[in-house]
């Protein structure tokens, strides 16, 4: 895998997706998986078609029962997961010491396109204007070296906030707008309603999901179908 495959990837990755190794004695691999809820499903096609322009793959996004924490009912969820030892490089920069976390050493690789994924992924609008940024890291430090990143990629400023379990920043109106026009060029399609200001019914948007959703429980309805058959 090359530099650029490598920065494409860590970019992606860099606020979700969880990565598991497995060694042996032949080099193991190490296992990824993306998941989502049904809601969310051109999303998460539009992160995987992302993901197929840095490592070629096969696999696809399967629908799968998972029991809901709060309540305990079972619900539909989607899955992406593959396996590759080309994923190790990625790996190594995601979780040093084993642990997940966010270093300078993997942001310092990075540039606007993979802050565009972190906000898509993580940003919390308020119809004041301002916004929190979630996904930012598990402490302080890793909050404030993300804080510093994005000031130097798009000049707008925030505050940690550790009200929460988990550090985010904290964008007042004219900052979170700032950094909304930064990164606007580089909007996945399906978040880009997070990236324009003055946008609240994000109803527009549900539209280009319909169809994939749609198609997603005829796959489920037909699998079950030929299971039956079988």
């Amino acid at each position: 895998m090359d530099p650029a495959d490598v920065r494409g990837l860590l970019g992606l990755l860099l606020a979700d997706g969880n990565l598991v190794p497995y060694r042996s004695p032949g080099g193991g691999f190490v296992q990824l998986t993306l998941t989502a809820g049904v809601s969310e499903s051109a999303f998460l096609e539009e992160k995987v078609a992302e993901f197929r322009q840095f490592l070629p793959t096969k696999a696809e996004i399967v629908p799968y029962g998972c029991t809901l924490r709060d309540n305990g009912k079972r619900t539909l969820a989607l899955r992406f997961r593959v396996s590759s030892a080309k994923l190790f490089p990625i790996y190594n920069l995601l979780y040093p010491g084993r642990q997940r976390s966010i270093t300078s050493t993997a942001l310092e690789m990075l540039g606007a396109q993979a802050a565009a994924w972190l906000w898509s992924e993580g940003a919390r609008l308020s119809k004041d204007g301002s916004a929190q940024l979630a996904r930012v890291g598990g402490s302080q430090q890793e909050a404030e070296l993300v804080r510093d990143w994005l000031v130097m990629l798009t000049g707008a400023r925030s505050e940690v906030s550790l009200a929460l379990v988990r550090p985010r920043l904290a964008f007042p109106a004219e900052q979170c707008s700032k950094i909304r026009q930064a990164l606007k060029p580089y909007a996945p399609i399906t978040r880009q309603h997070l990236f324009q200001e003055g946008i609240w019914d994000v109803s527009a948007f549900r539209s280009a999901r319909t169809e994939l959703q749609r198609r997603l429980r005829d796959a489920c309805t037909e699998g079950r179908e030929e299971a039956a058959m079988a």
